[in-house]
């Protein structure tokens, strides 16, 4: 594998691009299992930007364990 040159811009707009997928994710999930899918775009604005502060918790967490296991995974490939 080539070395990775690590890009302050890329990694911001990458994060945010990941953090509204996840919070339109985790909107639409909710909104499935409530049976209330009118309301998909107000829950994903209100996890999407923190007005829902447990369901972006959630979020954050959920990004953090990826982050761990693909950061893992990615120094196991590379040292073989």
């Amino acid at each position: 594998m080539s070395r990775m040159v690590f890009n302050p811009a890329s990694f911001v707009i990458n994060m945010a691009i990941g953090w509204f997928v996840m919070s339109f994710l985790q909107a639409a999930a909710r909104a499935i299992i409530a049976g209330n899918r009118e309301g998909l775009l107000v829950r994903f604005k209100s996890i999407a930007f923190f007005h829902d502060r447990p369901a972006a918790v959630l979020n954050v967490a959920i990004i953090a364990i990826i982050w761990i296991v693909t950061t893992g995974i990615w120094f196991a490939v590379r040292r073989k």
